[in-house]
């Protein structure tokens, strides 16, 4: 009997958790955040968003300055309340020994001994706030414990490096805060899917967050093994033409990978596009 969430259910307390840990900005979260931060498709993410709303858990406000916040405060949202946005109501719709719906007018055996289970797997979801959640999470980000059933990344490798790019320095921060996610994906596909190192991989997203100063990676391997990078990025000025950008990164992924090639290109193939751009502009 599998008794895990399916993928709505899961993305649903993912992206919760994310407005509940973001609570306290004064502005709407944005959907791509989201999405980079917790690794959501991005196409099933309106969709996902769009559950917590109708289940009275988030706003939304449309528009440039737009996005989504929690409609309540952490403390008062139960993890029932998450499951459910995305799963549906939590019951036993079927028979326990039979195909077919579970009525009171022809009960099976097991049909109290079932309710009551269902029953008490709710009323314990129900002690389970959002708010114990998003303590547990931070717990664990700052813990070198990996529980014995724990669905974070297995290893965490942090590497340095940087690139040179032939910009002024105001030049470099306006072209970065002109970077478009689709326009580093072009750039980094082919070139990524080529390093020995993570040979055999795909780009499935990246997004630039921060007016381009932070920028996240998930490449994904042939045997669906996942290497995700954060990569912060800090353009120093060497002279009045020219711009050193460092790149400091944080790289999680449950298989053993060597780095440095991994950032060394990655800084210099976006310090190239960021050239282009700006002739461009």
């Amino acid at each position: 009997m599998n008794l895990s969430m399916s993928r709505r259910g899961d993305y649903c307390v993912r992206a919760a958790l994310y407005l509940a840990r973001t609570t306290n900005r004064p502005e709407a979260t944005k959907v791509k955040e989201i999405v980079a931060e917790m690794g959501i498709p991005s196409t099933f993410a309106s969709q996902i968003l769009a559950d917590l709303v109708r289940a009275d858990i988030a706003t939304s406000k449309p528009g440039r300055d737009g996005g989504y916040r929690l409609k309540r405060d952490p403390d008062s949202i139960t993890l029932l309340e998450l499951v459910e946005a995305g799963e549906g109501p939590l019951r036993a719709e079927h028979c326990a020994l039979g195909n077919g719906p579970c009525r009171w007018d022809t009960v099976c055996p097991l049909h109290a001994s079932w309710q009551s289970t269902v029953a008490a797997v709710r009323e314990q979801l129900t002690t389970i706030t959002l708010a114990a959640i998003v303590d547990e999470d931070i717990r664990l980000e700052g813990s070198h414990e990996e529980p014995v059933d724990g669905h974070r990344f297995f290893n965490s490798v942090d590497a340095q490096d940087s690139s040179y790019v032939e910009l002024p320095l105001p030049k470099v921060v306006e072209t970065l805060g002109l970077l478009r996610d689709q326009q580093l994906i072009d750039e980094l596909r082919d070139p990524l899917h080529a390093v020995e190192s993570i040979g055999g991989t795909t780009l499935a997203m990246a997004y630039l967050l921060e007016d381009g100063r932070r920028l996240i990676l998930e490449l994904i391997s042939s045997g669906e093994e996942t290497i995700r990078m954060e990569l912060n990025l800090e353009p120093i000025a060497i002279d009045p033409q020219r711009v050193e950008l460092k790149g400091d990164a944080k790289i999680r992924t449950n298989r053993s990978i060597d780095p440095d090639p991994l950032v060394r290109l990655i800084l210099n193939r976006t310090a190239r596009l960021l050239e282009t751009l700006a002739e461009q502009h």
